[in-house]
């Protein structure tokens, strides 16, 4: 096949209603860029991580984190458990329920909250109690800076408050203030560089740091911010900075990066599309990150998305990840993710995972790696004539690959062909389709649902 012609094989995500204008999807694969000169492929197409249960808490996961020490906690309907080398050990009781919890980990404690009730664990001796101050409020959020923890109270409020400094356990009545430069309720906070955000419908406030004995908050007042969150899970710590879905009083569902105190939109109007749909639950908008060798994976899911849409730091490019049921697509089923060190742990459900990248399943379904390529060019708009088509992808692990054929722009496809990926060695086998028809606007879909390793790297077609 020698004078092939290469096809755009490798690319995002970005797909629209109208698919005559965009069509191309990658669900379950991501561009990694290959940093090394020389090569020949510059970005690949790379398998992304899959689940292995590990525990089943049979409750509802409700929260979880890790602190600074690299202890792991989470909160399974009414138990605190820290996992200590491969097993879930009890360190306490709160209230029953299946809301979600916040944990904010200090230098001596960890802090949880769920609404109407605060608990801490005392690092050091794993001593777990109630907050009993009278002063307290309930908190819907958690921060810390500087060893003061800040809590967002319920009941839809501009207020917040603090706690003395290491001791969340004793508060003081006069130790609030009012996050009211721009009129709404606080819906949660976030703590980046000693500087609190304060993130309500329609804005959000920056508070700093500064040490005053008296209150040791101040609002930062040199630059509002116009853009605020439409959930209370939906902005997260990523990429050293703060990753959110945002609202305005003139509409919703774009996604922020911030950039100094300014908000910059990272997501495409593909992603906007998807979380604009009717029938999504934007309030309920969840957002995880994984940091893993060469790339930091922010990843979206709302109720009512079709699959999961991630942001990859690295490469500053979308991807999908999604589970296929019964020939449909259905989100990622994670919602939390903690690392310590290399191993991530993943949470969905009652259930915890090991997520990694030599894992080809989701628990006992397949991970299903699917590709569709952009429109392939014809410049004269002429029929072309498909008389092969080559592959260059992960090969030797055994498995197969399915191609198939639109002929009308994406809109319908043809019947999957099946070819291997070599026997197990088989490192050089070489993957072939001829004859492949012709047609106006072609679209070329990959899949593989075996469990083994899955790279696409280039691909010709002999027109």
């Amino acid at each position: 096949m020698a004078g092939n012609a290469f096809v755009p094989c490798i690319g995002p995500s970005y797909y629209l209603p109208d698919r005559k204008s965009a069509v191309q999807r990658s669900v379950n694969l991501y561009l990694r860029q290959i940093e090394g000169l020389g090569e020949a492929h510059q970005v690949v197409l790379q398998s992304t991580d899959g689940l292995a249960s590990l525990h089943d808490f049979g409750h509802t996961i409700r929260g979880s984190t890790v602190t600074a020490d690299g202890r792991e906690f989470i909160v399974a309907g009414s138990t605190l458990y820290e996992w200590v080398s491969g097993a879930a050990v009890s360190r306490g009781t709160i209230s029953d329920g299946t809301s979600y919890v916040c944990m904010c980990a200090g230098e001596q404690q960890l802090v949880l909250v769920d609404g109407q009730n605060g608990y801490v664990l005392t690092l050091s001796n794993n001593v777990f109690g109630r907050i009993t101050d009278p002063d307290w409020r309930g908190a819907i959020s958690v921060t810390q800076v500087d060893g003061t923890f800040v809590f967002v109270p319920p009941n839809n409020q501009e207020q917040f408050y603090i706690s003395a400094i290491d001791d969340a356990t004793s508060l003081d009545a006069l130790d609030f203030s009012s996050a009211d430069a721009q009129p709404g309720s606080i819906v949660t906070s976030r703590e980046l560089k000693q500087e609190t955000y304060f993130f309500k419908p329609f804005s959000t406030e920056v508070w700093i740091y500064d040490g005053d004995s008296s209150f040791p908050l101040v609002r930062y007042n040199s630059t509002p911010i116009a853009v605020g969150a439409v959930g209370p899970r939906a902005i997260i710590n990523a990429a050293d900075t703060l990753i959110f879905v945002g609202c305005t009083t003139r509409g919703t569902g774009i996604v922020y990066m911030m950039v100094g105190h300014q908000p910059v939109r990272i997501s495409t109007t593909a992603v906007e599309t998807c979380l604009q749909a009717p029938g999504v639950d934007l309030t309920r908008c969840v957002l995880w990150v994984q940091q893993k060798a060469g790339a930091e994976f922010i990843c979206v899911n709302a109720p009512g998305m079709s699959t999961s849409w991630c942001w990859d730091a690295a490469s500053k490019e979308w991807h999908e990840r999604g589970e296929l049921v019964n020939g449909d697509w259905t989100p990622f089923r994670v919602d939390q993710v903690v690392s310590v060190g290399a191993v991530s742990h993943a949470f969905a459900g009652s259930v915890m995972y090991r997520m990694a990248d030599d894992i080809y399943a989701i628990d006992s379904a397949p991970l299903v790696r699917s590709r569709v390529w952009p429109h392939l060019p014809n410049p004269s708009m002429e029929p072309v004539t498909i008389r092969g088509l080559e592959l260059m992808c992960t090969t030797g692990y055994g498995g197969q690959v399915m191609l198939r054929i639109s002929k009308d722009g994406g809109q319908t496809f043809g019947a999957w062909l099946l070819r291997s990926l070599g026997a197990i060695g088989r490192w050089m086998q070489r993957i072939r389709w001829m004859p492949l028809g012709g047609g106006r606007d072609m679209v070329f879909e990959l899949r593989v649902t075996d469990p083994v390793p899955f790279t696409l790297t280039q691909a010709t077609v002999d027109a």
